[in-house]
């Protein structure tokens, strides 16, 4: 998503001070791919699979997080199958991010600053386009629209003709998502499913017909860091 155009242009209100000092960072990422939570493999993952869009742009945007908090559901097989993180960052900013497997969410995003901000049309992760706003009770709207006509996986070529480049240039990694950077998104990962598994102690049975064995199910999890 790095790639697309709208986050080329995104990147230039951020560094030309537009939405002035970013503090809160808001997104989700939801797709219902599994029907069946109960039967769920180990190594399906709402954080891995959908959760690293938004965590990467809030990555991207704040930096690491220095303090993790994650909450979620756990399938019986120990997949997550939808979790909602809240980072801290350095200098006070905070994103939250909800991420599903079972559930389709608007799959937006906002990024606000304390002289604007800056809503992030869904699908986010595909090319889109998004609303700049001012934080006056009846705010000033701008809309950039996205001006090439893809939409949804057509956005990779955006991706392909980097790689191109970055290939052409001799470069070893991408000046845009470092392989340090790609480390430490996926720590990040990693420490919001331990929080998950460390914490999901206990599993409840759902209730069945009487003619029914019962199945197991995962119970919800509340986690600190």
């Amino acid at each position: 998503t790095r790639y697309l155009p709208q986050a080329d242009v995104i990147r230039q209100l951020v560094s030309d001070g537009v939405l002035g000092e970013l503090q809160v960072f808001l997104a989700d990422h939801g797709r219902a791919l599994v029907t069946d939570p109960l039967h769920v493999d180990a190594g399906i993952s709402a954080l891995d699979g959908m959760g690293i869009y938004p965590i990467a742009l809030s990555s991207e945007l704040l930096g690491p997080p220095v303090d993790i908090l994650a909450q979620g559901l756990l399938a019986p097989s120990g997949a997550d199958l939808y979790a909602t993180v809240a980072f801290s960052h350095e200098g006070g900013a905070h994103s939250a991010i909800s991420t599903s497997i079972v559930t389709r969410t608007p799959i937006a995003a906002t990024i606000a600053g304390s002289a604007a901000r800056i809503d992030i049309h869904p699908p986010a992760f595909t090319p889109t386009s998004f609303t700049l706003s001012t934080p006056e009770k009846i705010s000033r709207n701008l809309e950039w629209a996205e001006p090439t006509g893809m939409t949804f996986y057509d956005g990779l070529s955006w991706e392909a003709t980097a790689l191109a480049g970055f290939a052409a240039d001799g470069r070893i990694e991408s000046p845009l998502h470092t392989h340090a950077e790609t480390v430490s998104i996926l720590e990040t990962i990693d420490e919001a499913r331990r929080q998950l598994s460390k914490s999901e102690s206990a599993r409840r049975t759902p209730r069945t017909s009487p003619d029914k064995k019962p199945h197991q199910t995962a119970s919800p999890v509340s986690t600190s860091h």
